[in-house]
């Protein structure tokens, strides 16, 4: 039997005031409306509840047997409503998942998990493989995945998104690569072997798509999955590899590589900070948020 959780709230301001009148007015009730659901709440536990001794409602033993139950009730629905318009970090222990590209992982991960950790010890951060775009909506949409930071995709209007970055491609290849002089030329660049860095196992690269709009091709001489393995493969051997300037720049420093500019004029790369409307006032997702957009604009 469904009960509206409203008749406990005027249950328990009888309870209180031992009068229907003090409990209207404790309520902001008129007077018939807390008796008709004294009636309801009459019928649900099929007794009186309350009898009237001169000017007081006095409980019945039913009555005082439920009070206790019902009062934590309410309490943990108020905690509930409280919980929900608010975010505490540094005592929460949340779990978040975001999805990257597997290529800006190692750039975006290590800007905001510093202040991460010390701002809210006890959450747990997941980073997931990308999520399809396809599936983007579904996968924000049920809770899967929370946020997605990825290159600009269409999405429909459920789909939320703020530009955290524009970054642009370039050219990193081997200290002293015998092909290259001062400057990487075009010629150069189509005639040697790339790695394209994807965690998808087939399917042309965002550079490649783009050269194709050209009417250029590049060739393909590895496919791997994660751009470190990439760098440590082409600080041995004559490959280049296409990335981001930001993450070009990290990876030059960890290791002996050298950052080339591209030798064709292809777009920016504007990477995004996805979530679901669904989400966009839920205090934890939206604190994440701003860490993220914050942690990248100090990058």
């Amino acid at each position: 039997m469904k009960v509206d959780l409203n008749l406990f709230v005027v249950f328990d301001a009888i309870y209180c005031e031992g009068n229907l009148t003090k409990a209207a007015l404790t309520l902001h009730l008129s007077q018939p409306a807390v008796s008709h659901a004294l009636a309801k709440l009459r019928k649900h536990f099929d007794d009186e509840l309350f009898i009237r001794q001169g000017n007081e409602m006095r409980p019945t033993a039913v009555a005082k047997n439920v009070i206790a139950d019902v009062r934590e009730a309410l309490h943990q629905l108020r905690v509930c409503l409280v919980q929900s318009r608010q975010f505490e970090p540094m005592t929460s222990r949340k779990h978040f998942t975001l999805s990257l590209l597997g290529s800006l992982e190692a750039t975006y991960l290590p800007m905001f998990m510093k202040s991460l950790l010390k701002e809210s010890p006890y959450i747990n951060l997941k980073s997931s493989r990308r999520v399809r775009r396809s599936e983007l909506e579904n996968k924000l949409a049920s809770g899967d995945i929370d946020l997605a930071i990825d290159t600009l995709l269409p999405v429909s209007n459920n789909i939320l998104h703020t530009q955290l970055n524009q970054d642009q491609l370039v050219v990193i290849a081997r200290k002293g690569h015998p092909a290259i002089s001062k400057k990487l030329d075009l010629k150069t660049y189509l005639s040697l072997d790339h790695i394209l860095v994807s965690s998808r196992s087939s399917g042309p690269g965002l550079e490649d798509f783009e050269l194709s709009r050209l009417g250029l091709h590049r060739k393909i001489g590895l496919r791997c999955q994660h751009a470190l393995s990439a760098c440590k493969i082409i600080e041995n051997n004559d490959m280049l590899l296409t990335l981001p300037l930001i993450a070009a720049k990290m990876y030059s420093e960890m290791l002996d590589l050298s950052i080339y500019s591209l030798p064709v004029d292809l777009p920016d790369l504007d990477v995004h900070l996805y979530w679901h409307v669904n989400v966009d006032k839920e205090p934890a997702n939206k604190w994440l948020r701003n860490k993220i957009v914050l942690a990248s604009s100090n990058k």
